[in-house]
């Protein structure tokens, strides 16, 4: 993405705490009407980034821009930024309809314009029904969609969600992945979702940030990234469990749904690898058995369908060359 369209570009952007640096030169160009997720584990430099284009931290070094609009120093109120916590911040004493319509009040919003904003805004959510209601009197997923209606009444040029479905259990969970890519898609806001969950990043965004230490490790579209990560941080934090060498490969990854485990006395298949190896350990999993294989002193893991395999078994392990992506060494 060259930035030619970015509503927030960082340039260069590093934030420092002391003798520690937890964001380190990081570029980035956020596309209108794009969903961007900044992930990676604890510690990575996501929130810390996140903050810096909220205003609520300054950068040590680089630049801010929304809008075209240089923001390195301006104060949060003035950058037209929405955004919602990872505890939705509701205030528990005021009304589903006076949470959303807070934000406009301070901006001193006429009160029939504040009127129709919330309105529209709650019928975004799902929540025009419950206006009246107060924060405890609602689910976590309907508190995280009053969070999300208040951020987006601002009409804000940029949405900042900051790990907004980690407080939810597990079903309810997924289900708010769809209801938030509808709400962004139907409202056509520029966003950035900070996110330790690789498949909600996989699910919502159109552009994936993954950072290692304070620096991108790799960005792209999730196609892009997910069957081709660049290092093998990405691959291990995408969920790549196998990292063996392969003769003219080098070292190389290979998700275990694309290792092949075949008889021992078969034939090396045409369009890939082969290795000798033996069946440490299965694992049933109901739609298939994870297979441990012991690979020339290397683990390999496999995801099969064959029940019939035995532990301790002499098998060939198969790599075929369309699923191993090759890793710096």
């Amino acid at each position: 993405m060259d930035g030619s369209d970015a509503v927030v570009r960082l340039a260069a952007v590093s934030r420092r705490f002391g003798d520690v640096t937890a964001v380190d030169g990081v570029d980035l160009a956020v596309p209108a009407g794009s969903l961007t997720a900044l992930l990676g584990p604890s510690g990575c430099g996501k929130t810390t980034t996140l903050r810096m284009i909220a205003g609520y931290e300054r950068p040590t070094a680089g630049q801010i821009f929304i809008d075209g609009r240089d923001a390195t120093t301006l104060a949060p109120e003035k950058r037209n930024i929405g955004m919602v916590f990872q505890s939705y911040a509701l205030f528990p004493h005021l009304t589903v309809a006076k949470n959303v319509g807070f934000g406009l009040k301070v901006r001193g919003v006429a009160r029939e314009e504040i009127r129709t904003r919330v309105h529209a805004a709650l019928e975004l959510v799902g929540l025009s029904d419950l206006s009246g209601r107060r924060p405890r009197e609602l689910s976590g997923g309907q508190q995280q969609r009053v969070a999300l209606a208040r951020a987006i009444a601002i009409r804000p040029s940029v949405l900042l969600l900051d790990e907004p479905l980690s407080n939810l259990d597990a079903r309810l969970r997924v289900q708010m992945r769809a209801e938030l890519a509808r709400i962004q898609r139907e409202s056509g806001i520029t966003t950035i979702l900070v996110t330790h969950d690789q498949e909600e990043a996989l699910q919502l965004a159109d552009q994936m940030v993954i950072l290692d230490s304070g620096r991108v490790a790799q960005a792209g579209h999730p196609r892009e990234i997910f069957p081709a990560p660049a290092s093998r941080f990405v691959a291990t934090f995408l969920g790549y469990e196998n990292f063996l060498t392969l003769p003219g490969r080098g070292l190389v990854t290979i998700r275990p749904e694309h290792v092949e485990v075949l008889p021992e006395s078969d034939p090396d298949p045409d369009g890939g690898q082969s290795r000798p190896g033996t069946i440490s350990h299965i694992t049933y999993r109901g739609t298939d058995s994870l297979v441990t294989l012991d690979v020339a002193g290397e683990t390999v893991l496999a995801a099969v369908k064959d029940s019939d395999l035995r532990e301790g078994t002499r098998v060939r392990a198969v790599f075929p060359d369309d699923h191993v992506v090759s890793l710096p060494s």
